[in-house]
C-alpha cells in the first residue's frame, strides 16, 4: 500500500479573480464536494436536497421503521449542512472576508482524521465591480474541480475512504479588520485545537501568487492572460514542513471560531437491495 504524506498543498492562485461572491460560491461547492467525497453523505448535496424534499411532500405514507428513521437521519444532516452553508456565505461576503476556512471530519476535533484548511485571498472585488480581471464562477468552479478530481496526491488521499464520522467547519479572522467578528448565532469562537499526528492535512490555497497585485474597487492590477494562466496551473505539492497547519488557535491577532452547527455523516439505507429513498422518489 502507498503512503501519503499527513500534507498537501493544493495552490489554486486565484485570488485576483475572486468577487465575495464566487469566493462564497467555490467554497460551499468545495465543501458539498468534499462531503459527498469523502462519503459522508451517500448521494449527491443536489440528490439529497431533492429526495429529502420530496419525502417531505409526501402525505399520509406508508413507510417501514427503518425509512422513516432514515429519513429523519438525512434530513437532519441536510439541514445542518445548510446551515453551515448559509452561515459561511454571511461571513465570506460581510465586511471582511475570513482568513481561513477549516474543515475537520473526525468523532471530535482533536481526533480528526482529515483536515481540508481553506486559505482565502486577503481582498476580493465588490460585487458589483466590472474589471477584466474577474473570472465568471462557472469558469473558477469547473477548472478548480476538473484539478482537483484529476489530481493523483487528492486521489491517494481519496483512496482510502473514512466512515461516516462529523463534519466540522471552522473559520479565521482577523479581530483588528472586523470588530464584529461573526455572527455569534452561527459561530463560537474557541481557543484552538492540536490536530493529531495521524491526521491529513490537506491544503488549499486561494491566494494569487503576487501578494502585491492590488488595484481596481480593491486596487487590483491589470494581468491579463496571466489571470487565465494561474487558474489553469493549479500545483499540487507536498508541505514537509507543516508550517502552523497542525494545529487551529486564536492568539492575540486572530481569533478562531467554530460552526454552532456539525453534520453528522451516515450511510445509505438499503433494505432488500434496494435504497428506501427509491420509495420517497416514487410517492
Amino acid at each position: 500500500m502507498s503512503t501519503v504524506k499527513n500534507f498537501i498543498k493544493i495552490d489554486l492562485n486565484i485570488g485576483d479573480q475572486l468577487t465575495s461572491i464566487s469566493c462564497g460560491h467555490i467554497v460551499v461547492e468545495i465543501i458539498k464536494f468534499l462531503a459527498y467525497q469523502r462519503l459522508q453523505i451517500p448521494y449527491t448535496y443536489q440528490w439529497l436536497k431533492e429526495i429529502v424534499n420530496k419525502r417531505k411532500a409526501c402525505e399520509n405514507i406508508k413507510e417501514g421503521f427503518q425509512s422513516e428513521r432514515h429519513f429523519r437521519t438525512a434530513s437532519a444532516a441536510l439541514d445542518n449542512l445548510d446551515f453551515i452553508i448559509k452561515s459561511l456565505l454571511k461571513e465570506i461576503g460581510g465586511a471582511s472576508v475570513p482568513e481561513e476556512i477549516c474543515i475537520a471530519l473526525g468523532s471530535t476535533p482533536i481526533t480528526c482524521k482529515e483536515v481540508y484548511r481553506l486559505i482565502l485571498p486577503t481582498s476580493c472585488h465588490m460585487p458589483q465591480c466590472h474589471s477584466s480581471n474577474i473570472a465568471s464562477d462557472q469558469k473558477i468552479q469547473r477548472t478548480v474541480f476538473k484539478n482537483l478530481v484529476t489530481s493523483e496526491k487528492l486521489s491517494e488521499i481519496f483512496f482510502n475512504s473514512i466512515s461516516p464520522t462529523n463534519m466540522y467547519v471552522f473559520l479565521k479572522k482577523n479581530p483588528l479588520c472586523n470588530q464584529d467578528i461573526v455572527c455569534s448565532d452561527s459561530f463560537v469562537f474557541v481557543n484552538g485545537y492540536k490536530l493529531p499526528r495521524s491526521c491529513k492535512v490537506i491544503i488549499l490555497d486561494f491566494k494569487a501568487q503576487n501578494s502585491e497585485n492590488i488595484s481596481c474597487c480593491n486596487k487590483f492590477q491589470v494581468f491579463g492572460d496571466v489571470i487565465s494562466k494561474n487558474l489553469d496551473n493549479l500545483n499540487i505539492n507536498s508541505d514537509d514542513s507543516g508550517h502552523n497547519f497542525n494545529s487551529i488557535e486564536s492568539t492575540d491577532d486572530i481569533k478562531w471560531f467554530q460552526s454552532a452547527y456539525i453534520m453528522k455523516g451516515f450511510k445509505d439505507c438499503v433494505v432488500n437491495g434496494s435504497s428506501v429513498t427509491n420509495a420517497w422518489c416514487e410517492s
